[in-house]
């Protein structure tokens, strides 16, 4: 079973804001980056028509998602972590002091009004362990932090050390492949 992931489109956002589940739309460059997705996805999955497509529900990936199959299964589990009261906020203007106990503590430390991304985590498993049980290849339309905590779960590698390593990799549009080998998971690729 392989998971191919798939970051969604450019956004209407500015650079350095926190938008978690904020409901962001898409870039005006939408159309000429789905046209180049589905050259990349081509490329990259056989059959396409024959994988199992999900979804985040925020339309940023609901868009990019219906752009490639009409056949999508959308998951408020693949929601991007939920940022709380720093959503749609400039990270200068979060206090150093949260933003450092955030850094110190990542995996449990919460948002104020938000999530823990102990208790996301929990929820991006509680999503795998659903949809291992089709046993076929599958497209995971969603967020760059999704994206890691899934990789981190399926191949058992710290989510602290994989976001390091790999966030800046899972740019806007970006594809990534997780491979399974017997009965463990190994990363093929990010951000490709």
């Amino acid at each position: 079973m392989n998971f191919f992931f798939l970051r969604h489109t450019s956004l209407n956002i500015e650079k350095d804001i926190f938008y978690g589940q904020t409901d962001v739309d898409v870039s005006k460059n939408f159309n000429k980056e789905l046209k180049n997705i589905k050259i990349k996805l081509t490329n990259e999955i056989r059959n396409l028509d024959k994988i199992k497509i999900f979804s985040s529900t925020l339309k940023r990936c609901v868009k990019l998602a219906q752009g490639l199959s009409k056949d999508v299964f959308f998951d408020d589990k693949l929601k991007e972590l939920n940022l709380g009261d720093w959503e749609m906020k400039p990270k200068n203007k979060i206090s150093r002091k949260l933003i450092k106990e955030w850094e110190d503590n990542l995996i449990k430390f919460k948002i104020p009004n938000g999530e823990s991304n102990q208790d996301f985590l929990k929820r991006l498993k509680k999503f795998l362990d659903e949809i291992k049980k089709c046993d076929q290849d599958v497209l995971i339309v969603s967020h760059a932090g999704s994206i890691n905590g899934m990789m981190s779960i399926l191949t058992g590698q710290p989510f602290d050390k994989l976001l390091k390593n790999y966030w800046e990799k899972i740019d806007y549009g970006s594809l990534s492949l997780v491979e399974s080998e017997g009965n463990s998971f190994n990363i093929k690729y990010v951000g490709k």
